[in-house]
Parts: structure tokens; C-alpha cells; sequence
């Protein structure tokens, strides 16, 4: 191992647990959420309103922490936005009204915006040989805390059965976090301009990019997956209280179900797929396989075949997303990537903003099962699309060819 090597790890290792404490608080509240918010008194159009208004901070703000990074640096913005998370999981662990609990969402969401700092400081601190390697680390991270994040939330639950007290767990995460960060995180000897690549585009950049032949096709596929993935996760409590009277235990558990799939299939699964097959077979499987797990959930009559359609759905999602957004890397001319990428975030982001305002207010106004129903016919298109998706050029398609043998 290299000088470089072994100065890199350590901060790399940080950079994971701020990823990974940040998913974990998120997935100690998202099982929790619908069921605290009807406690106090919340219609499920508002509880819609409730779970995206944390995405739209992270839509407004991940840009804004990643420009303010490479101005003053990596480090003090972490920790600012690491402050702004503790004390959104701390005013959730005292809110006593849907108002507070709305404030809790957006300084959550604010604080929580931190990822494009997070993948900043990957890129300032690793090589191009191992930046891969880096990133995939926020990748391993968010799946580890999407599973862990339940998994905590029942032990919360059982010890106190206090929907509150899982706020207070997530702002002591938080908490441990910032000071980790405070202590031992240097700021990189070297830094980047990650977020005006990423973030800095011009109208004229962000319109030609959208109508690209080669990439509009995938990034219509990455919304359309995002926002029926996210119509889904909102309502799927409120479709388990109304048909199994579950509570936050079992849908604790569940999320930790769909956790256990995404981490399996992401995991290890995914690269072996890779190898033997292109990227546009792959979307087309994932999109079908995550429209029959949707269309299946709200006929399933037992908890055990409900489980059946949610690993259909696991699967087929994190199959899917991964694919797709590697497709997308591949087809961007190189000097563009990050900005192509940021790109598809945003996009990603607004599929998050508008899934769950549509699903609750389908779930309410429509019945139970339209918003599955919804999610599956927008994943059926996702596969039509898929067909239309352009192949990739000579010399990636050379090297993917050539990657097995190596």
C-alpha cells in the first residue's frame, strides 16, 4: 500500500460513516414516519407533503453545500450540515404538533444534503485509479444504513414504545457523527472543484443535455424509476396499517426486508450481472421485474406473500437504478460526466419530491391500490424505454468486452 494510499483510508472511513449515519437516521424515521404523523392528526395527502418536503430541501440544498465546499472547504461545511441534522432529529424527538413535525423534516432534509460534500471529499482525496473504489463506498453506505436504520428503530421501539425516542436514537447518531467529523477529519491537502463540475450548469448545458439523443432516454428512465419507487415507499405504511393493522414494529421490519434485498442484489450480485450481460438488458429486467413486484403489493391477502411481491420489487429495483446510472456515465463524453451526473441527481431528487405527493394523494382520493398500480404502469413504460436506449460507443463497449478476460 502506498503513502498515499494509507494517508487516503482514514478519511475515506470517515466519509462512510457520515454517509452511513446519515441513511441510518433516515431509515429509523421512514418506517415510523406515517404512523407518528397520523398520531397527530394528519391526512394522508399531508403526510405525502410531509415526506417530500425533505426531499425538496435536499433538492435546493445539495448544490448549495457542494458550491460552499469548495469555496471554505470540506470539512467546516460538514459540520455545519452535520449540526443542521442532529438538531432536525432532536426537534423530532420533542415535537408535540405535525407543524414541529414539519420543521423536523426540513432541517433534517437540510442538514442531510450533504452527499455531494461527501463525494466531493472522495474525489479530492483519492486517485483516478481508486476513485471508483471511493464512491462506491457511499453506495455500500447508504445501503448498510437503509437496513441498519430499521433494524435500530425496533430496538428503539421495544425499549421505550415511544414513536419519539427513535428521534432522539437518530439525533444521537447524529450527534456522534459531528463529533467523529470535528475530530478526526482533516480537510484535504488538495481540493477540487467538485460542484462547479457538478453543480455549475448553464441553462444551455442543462437543455442540451436533457434533449442529448444519447442520454435523454436514460434520464427519463431514472426519474420515472425514482418517482415509483418513492410513490411506493410513502404509502406503503399506510397500505400495511389499512389492510394487515400493522404497526411501527412490523413495518419496521419491513423496510428492513427491502433493505436485506437491496444490499444483497447491490452488494455482489450486480457486478456478476454486469459482466455476462449489456446494461440495456438489465433496465429492461429490472423495470419489468420492480412493475410486477408493485402491481402484486396491494393484491397480496397475507403477510407472507406481500414479502413474496416486495423482494420482487427489491430485486428488480436494485437492478435497475445501478445500471442505468452507469449506463449514463458511459454515454456522456468524459469531460461532462460530473455535471451529467448532478444532472440525473436533480432529477433523481425531483422523482422523490412529486413520488410521494402523487402516491398519498392517490392513496386518499383514488383508494389503496392506485398508487402501486400508478408505480407499476411507470415502470412498464421504463421497460418500453429501455428498448429505445442507445447502444454505447465502440471503445466502451471494446473495454466492457474486455473487462471479463482481465
Amino acid at each position: 500500500m502506498t503513502e498515499t494510499a494509507r494517508k487516503s483510508k482514514a478519511p475515506l472511513l470517515l466519509i462512510f460513516l457520515t454517509v452511513f449515519i446519515d441513511l441510518v437516521g433516515f431509515g429509523l424515521v421512514i418506517p415510523i414516519l406515517p404512523t407518528y404523523a397520523q398520531e397527530l392528526k394528519a391526512s394522508d395527502s399531508l403526510i405525502g407533503l410531509l415526506i417530500a418536503s425533505y426531499s425538496v430541501m435536499q433538492f435546493i440544498f445539495t448544490p448549495f453545500w457542494g458550491r460552499l465546499s469548495d469555496r471554505i472547504g470540506r470539512r467546516p461545511v460538514l459540520l455545519i450540515s452535520l449540526t443542521a441534522s442532529f438538531a432536525g432529529y432532536l426537534i423530532w424527538g420533542f415535537s408535540q404538533s405535525i407543524i414541529w413535525l414539519f420543521v423536523s423534516r426540513i432541517v433534517a432534509g437540510f442538514g442531510n444534503a450533504n452527499i455531494a460534500v461527501a463525494q466531493a471529499y472522495i474525489s479530492d482525496v483519492t486517485t483516478e485509479e481508486n476513485r471508483a473504489k471511493g464512491m462506491g463506498l457511499v453506495g455500500a453506505a447508504f445501503g448498510l444504513g437503509f437496513v441498519l436504520g430499521p433494524a435500530l428503530g425496533l430496538a428503539a421501539l421495544a425499549l421505550t414504545h415511544d414513536l419519539k425516542t427513535v428521534g432522539l436514537v437518530a439525533a444521537a447518531f447524529s450527534l456522534l457523527d459531528l463529533i467523529l467529523t470535528a475530530a478526526f477529519l482533516p480537510e484535504p491537502e488538495n481540493r477540487g472543484d467538485f460542484a462547479r463540475d457538478r453543480f455549475g450548469l448553464s441553462p444551455e448545458f442543462i437543455v442540451k443535455t436533457l434533449t442529448d439523443s444519447k442520454l435523454k432516454i436514460s434520464f427519463l428512465i431514472f426519474f420515472v424509476s425514482t418517482f415509483a419507487f418513492a410513490n411506493m415507499e410513502a404509502t406503503l405504511v399506510l397500505l400495511t396499517m389499512k389492510q394487515f393493522h400493522w404497526g411501527p414494529s412490523q413495518n419496521s421490519w419491513m423496510f428492513l426486508y427491502i433493505g436485506f434485498w437491496i444490499i444483497l442484489v447491490q452488494g455482489g450480485l450486480i457486478r456478476r450481472l454486469t459482466k455476462k450481460n449489456a446494461e440495456k438488458r438489465l433496465i429492461s429486467v429490472g423495470s419489468l421485474l420492480t412493475a410486477i413486484g408493485l402491481a402484486l403489493v396491494p393484491l397480496t391477502g397475507n403477510a407472507t406473500m406481500l414479502y413474496v411481491a416486495l423482494g420482487i420489487m427489491s430485486i428488480g429495483t436494485s437492478i435497475n437504478n445501478p445500471c442505468n446510472q452507469s449506463l449514463i456515465s458511459k454515454l456522456a463524453d468524459h469531460q461532462y460526466v460530473g455535471g451529467v451526473l448532478g444532472l440525473g441527481q436533480s432529477l433523481s431528487t425531483l422523482g422523490r419530491i412529486l413520488g410521494p405527493l402523487a402516491g398519498c394523494y392517490l392513496f386518499e382520493k383514488v383508494g389503496y391500490q392506485s398508487p402501486y398500480i400508478a408505480g407499476a404502469a411507470c415502470m412498464l413504460v421504463s421497460m418500453v424505454l429501455s428498448f429505445m436506449l442507445p447502444g454505447l460507443p465502440a471503445a466502451s463497449a471494446k473495454v466492457e468486452e474486455a473487462a471479463p478476460a482481465a
